[in-house]
């Protein structure tokens, strides 16, 4: 499938850790930064705001206290000083008012008297501030209202100063810009350090891949490292395990390389003996004594043919117990429970031309209703009461008799080879589990592989296999234990 072209941020961001952390961490940042600077805008304002209300109100309280009553009439007496504050054309524009309330008619007693007024009712002795358009400036006015005291009197004086907007903007945006540099800064200071950090914190994975990339093909020793971050760790672990699995698993070819080089040299040294006689019989001037010469190597070869082909069916069952050896509990787990009772009646059936042949009495006992749910491979269960069937039947005289039965044992599923053959002495019973072990004086033709693979096969399921005296103390009793599946 051909994938289409992908976005130059992705490419870009692709292979680096910190190239990533920087696109995620970067704009996160940048938007702490905006809500942090929008949030100091707000804060930023309202304090300009208040300090600048103050100073309207200070000018309000100064006119309140200017302000006196000569008969019916209002009279304002302000001092010079206020007067040229309030009447200056200077940075700053200031307006002022004052207005008489009286049976809700206002009435402006001096000041501009379009200076517009706020909506709704004003609280007596309240300042009230607002913003608003006047003269086609935006303006910031303070006002407040206060009643005239006097008997019978039913009127207010009104107060209202303002002054333009714009310095209380231009002192917001120099203080705001002043806060948002500080942000900037903040954010390159924060990834010149997340780069840095991460650039120190990934020393150790350098020194990882420089011990990786000097070592041999063939060093799959694990990598011995302690000084890495504990977020690392399981990354460095697992690669240790893949390498123990990798080492395991080298292991077990090199072993089945030797173990098929050291056993496979005698049959084929004998093969080609055997071949180069028959060739030499050929020759014989006797046609009859030639043929029948012939015809007793091809039978030797036949033999050593029929043994190599068992030897290298062993091997290659050993090799494979081996290589599932060391799965996991998890991945054992995932493997399908049979019927172990199945399994023992087709190597019954299997056996018994090889029994009859040797003139043996062989049979399968079977248990009515019987179910051993066990939790293993059926090639390899198979494969492990066949080689203790095959040892009966192999090391059992002519006219022996030889019993495949299966009992379960509370939560154990016993498969049982008996025979009333020679047997093992009990102080051999475990080293015959030896790989190629052979008994001494033992004439019958073998690889010594047999039960070695019946107990690592075994095992493999949680198993093994025990030997015992047969009935009435002669010949052997192979038991095959499992445990019950679920």
């Amino acid at each position: 499938m051909r994938l289409g072209p992908r976005h130059p941020v992705l490419l870009w961001r692709r292979g680096s850790l910190r190239r990533q952390l920087l696109l995620l961490l970067v704009p996160a940042l940048a938007a702490m930064m905006a809500i942090d600077t929008w949030l100091s805008y707000g804060t930023l304002r309202d304090a300009a705001n208040r300090a600048y209300d103050r100073s309207l109100y200070g000018s309000i309280r100064t006119i309140d206290n200017a302000i006196g009553m000569a008969g019916e009439s209002i009279q304002l007496t302000l001092p010079d000083a206020a007067m040229e504050m309030f009447e200056s054309a200077a940075q700053t524009h200031v307006y002022y008012r004052v207005s008489l309330e009286r049976a809700g008619k206002v009435e402006t007693i001096t000041g501009y008297d379009d200076l517009p007024l706020p909506a709704g009712d004003l609280v007596n002795n309240t300042p009230r501030f607002y913003d608003t358009q006047y003269l086609g400036e935006a303006v910031r006015i303070g006002v407040m209202a206060r009643p005239v005291y006097r008997p019978d009197a039913r009127m207010r004086v009104i107060i209202q100063v303002a002054e333009t907007a714009e310095p209380r903007s231009a002192l917001i945006a120099t203080v705001w810009r002043s806060a948002l540099a500080r942000d900037l800064l903040l954010i390159l200071l924060s990834a010149a350090i997340l780069v840095g950090g991460v650039t120190y914190v990934l020393r150790p994975l350098r020194r990882v891949r420089d011990d990786v990339e000097a070592r041999s093909p063939d060093d799959l020793a694990p990598l011995a490292f302690e000084r890495v971050p504990s977020e690392v760790r399981p990354l460095v672990d697992a690669v240790n395990l893949h390498v123990s699995r990798s080492a395991a698993m080298a292991q077990s070819q090199a072993q089945f390389i030797a173990d098929a080089a050291h056993q496979l040299r005698t049959p084929l040294a004998i093969l080609k003996t055997q071949a180069e006689y028959a060739q030499r019989q050929l020759r014989d001037p006797d046609p009859e004594a030639a043929r029948r010469a012939a015809g007793e190597a091809v039978g030797g070869i036949v033999t050593q043919l029929e043994q190599a082909a068992r030897l290298t069916n062993q091997l290659l069952a050993l090799a494979r117990v081996r290589q599932h050896h060391g799965e996991n509990a998890q991945e054992a787990d995932a493997i399908d429970i049979i019927d172990a009772v199945a399994v023992a009646e087709q190597v019954a059936l299997d056996y018994l031309p090889l029994a009859r042949g040797k003139q043996q009495d062989f049979g399968w006992e079977p248990v009515p209703g019987l179910k051993l749910p066990v939790r293993a491979d059926p090639a390899l269960l198979r494969e492990a009461l066949a080689n203790l069937v095959h040892n009966a039947i192999q090391y059992s005289p002519r006219g022996s008799r030889i019993t495949l039965s299966a009992t379960r044992d509370d939560e154990t599923a016993c498969l049982i080879v008996e025979d009333d053959g020679p047997g093992i002495p009990a102080g051999e019973r475990e080293k015959v589990f030896a790989r190629f072990y052979r008994r001494v004086g033992n004439a019958e033709p073998g690889s010594g592989l047999g039960l070695a693979i019946s107990r690592e096969m075994a095992s493999r399921f949680g198993g093994t296999v025990e030997l015992g005296d047969g009935a009435q103390g002669v010949g052997v009793r192979a038991v095959l234990k499992l445990p019950v599946g679920d």
